[in-house]
């Protein structure tokens, strides 16, 4: 399948609670999409040199035969023009435009590397910061689970004293009714 740039560019995403940052990932695409668009220019640019390379060739003819006249007779005698030697034909269009291709290759090589490695770097670095979190979380969860603890203990103590003078107030009464 042929990816091109309005493929890129309207290409949605599933968002999950703990997926990519979708303003990074767009911003990325976008780049993506610069580069290859920068790309496809300079490739157009580059055909339409090999174009005007290829027209502005010169084009050998074979030569006519000419009349030459005699100086010393009055009749016109033909003679044979010389054949002209083939000019050595180069191919530098040719080898320009393998040198261009490849080129274009290259450049496409390293930028789907340099492409592939921000990629890596940008997930490399979301994992870190998931796992950062992850770990402030369990912290701070054990944290919390602490303080509960120590909530419910204190209740429970403040209960059974709470109960204790209950209690105690209540053996106050009885004896107070025994003297009325």
């Amino acid at each position: 399948m042929q990816i091109t740039v309005e493929m890129i560019e309207t290409k949605e995403f599933k968002t999950k609670p703990r997926g990519y940052d979708p303003q990074e990932v767009d911003e990325f695409l976008d780049a993506i999409c610069d580069e290859m668009v920068r790309q496809m220019d300079e490739i157009a640019a580059l055909k339409q040199q090999l174009a005007a390379a290829k027209a502005a060739r010169p084009v050998v003819e074979a030569p006519t035969q000419q009349i030459r006249p005699i100086m010393h007779t009055s009749m016109p005698v033909h003679t044979p023009a010389p054949v002209a030697q083939p000019v050595a034909e180069k191919n530098v269009p040719d080898s320009d435009f393998r040198e261009i291709l490849e080129m274009a290759q290259k450049v496409k090589r390293e930028t789907i590397a340099a492409a592939e490695a921000k990629a890596e770097e940008i997930v490399t670095k979301a994992r870190e910061e998931a796992t950062a979190k992850l770990e402030n979380l369990d912290v701070e969860k054990e944290t919390l689970t602490k303080q509960v603890a120590a909530l419910k203990a204190a209740a429970a103590e403040y209960r059974a004293k709470f109960e204790s003078l209950l209690q105690a107030q209540q053996e106050a009464i009885e004896k107070a009714s025994d003297l009325f």
